[in-house]
């Protein structure tokens, strides 16, 4: 389970959001984790817009995760985010030396590690709540956008920190949510005519290093053994004429020479695990535009034409959902929702609201 991550720059997030995550149409009869990024719908401009995030886990307590979720259309939606200045500790264990010098190593946990890094870093930290989720309660919950913009979450939770109290993680059960995430949806103007209106929501489940599902005791959930080839380079740093008198080991070219090897390495079982990504869908219209003209804020016309369709059997608003000013319930506007845009208009009320309801 990853418990530090460094903030890579952009470069590093538009290599790896072309390696998008490909759907996966059904759960296999084995399938025994699942995570699901829930779909959803906004109106053009909604703030604090709520992304759910569910897990069904039939066989394992889950008492630590890891998720990296990207969006595919950051010109349309970017999770919500804030500037922070974090001190990042990350645990290491050294897979190879060269002397006493570690040439390769993969992050570990505080439990289990040769050697730490300490950085100070400048990032992002997401926006989220655990307000009635399954990890309500967990002793560390940190979501931080590796993009540095907003266009992704890398997602953190650890059950007990080994200076905290116990919680017992999730224990097996049939769906719950995880998480909720929060993002914000840009002005989309309705006149944008042939905009593909949806983000696709995407889960990197091809990185190991940041999906990844622990035990209590600290063991993955849902991995197996697979054997890939590695190559190993080596430099001389002593010649005899043409015998090499002493080879250092490199971590990549310029090399004298290289040797192939099997390695055993983690990967991600599809029979037992299962990922399927989301989408959020932006809506055509905002809330509180009732007569369709287009205008950046609700204004005068807009209740003047909601009076006209609740009292004096004028036209309905188009869709209808624009409407729904205080987004309570989704039937037809009323009396409510004409209160609501006159506090909104001339008292000082909230604005009409940009939820999903709406």
């Amino acid at each position: 389970m990853i418990l530090g991550t460094k903030s890579p720059g952009y470069s590093l997030f538009a290599a790896c959001v072309v390696l998008l995550a490909g759907f996966l149409l059904a759960p296999s009869a084995s399938a025994q984790l699942i995570i699901e990024v829930g779909d959803t719908t906004a109106a053009p401009g909604a703030q604090n817009t709520v992304i759910s995030v569910s897990i069904v886990n039939l066989s394992d307590t889950v008492a630590g995760f890891n998720l990296w979720i990207q969006l595919d259309r950051p010109d349309i939606m970017l999770f919500q985010t804030n500037s922070q200045t974090k001190i990042d500790t990350t645990y290491w264990i050294c897979n190879d030396y060269a002397g006493s010098n570690c040439i390769d190593s993969t992050k570990s946990t505080p439990l289990d590690y040769d050697f730490i890094t300490i950085d100070t870093n400048e990032v992002q930290i997401g926006s989220w709540d655990t307000t009635g989720t399954l990890i309500s309660g967990w002793e560390s919950v940190d979501a931080r956008s590796l993009s540095g913009f907003g266009y992704d979450l890398n997602i953190v939770g650890i059950a007990n920190l080994p200076s905290g109290g116990y919680k017992a993680g999730i224990a097996p059960q049939n769906g719950g949510v995880l998480i909720k995430l929060l993002a914000d949806v840009l002005m989309i103007p309705d006149t944008a005519t042939g905009l593909d209106r949806t983000v696709n929501m995407l889960v990197q489940h091809q990185f190991t290093d940041h999906f990844s599902f622990s035990r209590p005791d600290g063991t993955t959930i849902g991995l197996k053994d697979t054997i890939v080839q590695d190559t190993n380079y080596w430099i001389c740093t002593a010649w005899a004429g043409d015998v090499c008198l002493n080879w250092q080991r490199v971590s990549q070219p310029p090399a004298d020479s290289f040797q192939i090897v099997e390695r055993t390495d983690k990967v991600i079982d599809y029979n037992y695990v299962f990922v399927a990504d989301g989408m959020l869908t932006v809506l055509e219209g905002m809330c509180g535009d009732m007569n369709g003209d287009f205008k950046p804020q609700p204004n005068i016309a807009d209740l003047t034409y909601l009076v006209n369709f609740l009292f004096k059997a004028g036209p309905a608003p188009v869709p209808l959902w624009k409407a729904n000013v205080n987004c309570i319930g989704i039937d037809e506007p009323n009396v409510a929702d004409l209160t609501y845009m006159v506090a909104f208009l001339f008292k000082g009320g909230p604005a009409p609201c940009q939820g999903p309801a709406c």
